[in-house]
């Protein structure tokens, strides 16, 4: 997202700055990479890290010592009002950023310009909004999704104030202290400081620890996908091109058994959206000969650990191999059955009903579209190696 270049306030001397973190860092670790980056072309003279920084080198004199100066307010006015976008979760949002206020009004010096910020959380014209965000997908040019605020760097060169209220966007599920130094050190950026001010002020330092609150894991969620449409990439390519018409109808057989509920399993109103490449799909669904005497389907649910209690809190896709030499008919009740391990079955039992016992055989309703009766295919059992939950979410925790 792009607080600041979308609200027309592009005439101010601004570079959007995100912080980025790295969850669960503690004193005694090496010293995390740096966490905190300002985004846009920086200056010739800015310094690395920061665009339009108020400590870099200002104007042409060639001189390669850095000068400070103050920033002037941006708004031209006082107060400045800020205002709060927050969830009704039981957290008091407005007291965290009063709190990240209250740390610039005791600590602000000659170097940047009044605070003279007040919080009025429910205000209908704030010259601020602090928004509190489940993640932040982006913040300018940055694509990452390990940010946890994003706020534009301003300073009062142009004469041309804000237009629009600017956005300062902070990730939820931190705890309180790790909200409010966010707070505080994204209000830094407001107030024209850059990371080369965290001497005096160690809340712009480029490294910070965090605390996650603790989060449901998926098996608990009601819909363990952040998006309740599921998009789909199926690779036929491994089945000859007389046979795919018979594979796509068994597929979607399945994908439209969960789409009605799964017979009360599935989570209400999903969906599915197939998709044309691989990399655009949230579930791979492909068809391969198993070469090692094994039948029936394999899964690989991927996902994200949040807070760092070795369970995915939320399912961000996977994978279903179902075996080639499988009869077409019996395609759809081996991907239901997948399906099933994706959201959130750890065994058999807790698979949708027509899945839990016997085989293909024992159920009209999944003996293939063509009518065929099912054989002796091997049912799916248990979790071997090749089923065990694999989670994205390594060292950077998706927010």
């Amino acid at each position: 997202m792009s607080p600041a270049a979308d609200r027309g306030i592009a005439p101010l001397a601004i570079a959007l700055v995100l912080l980025v973190v790295l969850s669960g860092c503690t004193s005694s670790s090496p010293s995390p990479p740096v966490v905190d980056a300002a985004l846009g072309a920086p200056s010739a003279d800015a310094s690395d890290g920061d665009d339009g920084a108020v400590s870099a080198a200002v104007g042409g004199t060639g001189s390669s010592e850095s000068e400070t100066r103050p920033a002037d307010n941006p708004w031209g006015h006082a107060p400045v009002v800020v205002g709060v976008d927050a969830p009704e979760d039981g957290r008091d949002y407005a007291s965290l950023v009063e709190s990240a206020v209250d740390y610039w009004r005791a600590n602000a010096s000659a170097v940047v310009y009044d605070p003279a910020f007040v919080v009025r959380p429910n205000s209908s014209d704030p010259d601020v909004t602090v928004s509190v965000v489940e993640r932040i997908d982006g913040c300018g040019d940055y694509a990452g999704a390990d940010a946890v605020g994003c706020a534009p760097l301003l300073h009062g060169d142009e004469p041309t104030a804000p237009t629009e209220p600017v956005s300062v966007v902070v990730a939820a599920g931190y705890d309180d202290e790790t909200t409010q130094t966010v707070l505080s050190h994204e209000f830094g950026h407001l107030l024209g400081l850059t990371h080369d001010d965290a001497d005096a002020f160690p809340v712009l330092s480029e490294r910070i620890q965090t605390t996650r609150l603790p989060e449901p894991d998926a098996a608990d969620r009601e819909t363990p996908f952040r998006e309740r449409t599921v998009a789909v990439h199926v690779d036929l390519s491994n089945v000859s091109p007389g046979e795919r018409a018979t594979y796509e109808a068994e597929i979607d057989h399945a994908l439209s058994y969960y789409e009605a509920g799964a017979d009360g399993v599935a989570p209400a109103n999903l969906s599915f959206e197939r998709v044309s490449a691989p990399g655009m799909a949230d579930v791979t669904l492909s068809v391969s000969a198993f070469r090692d005497g094994g039948s029936g389907v394999r899964w690989r649910r991927t996902g994200v650990d949040a807070d760092d209690d070795a369970a995915l809190e939320w399912y961000t896709g996977g994978d279903l191999v179902v075996d080639a030499d499988l009869a077409p008919s019996l395609v759809d009740w081996y991907v239901g059955a997948g399906l099933g391990y994706l959201f959130a079955a750890d065994e058999r039992a807790d698979l949708p009903p027509p899945f839990r016992e016997g085989d293909p055989a024992d159920d009209r309703a999944w003996r293939g579209l063509a009518g065929e009766m099912a054989g002796n295919a091997t049912t799916p059992t248990g979790s071997p190696s090749e089923n065990a939950r694999i989670s994205i979410a390594a060292v950077r925790v998706h927010s």
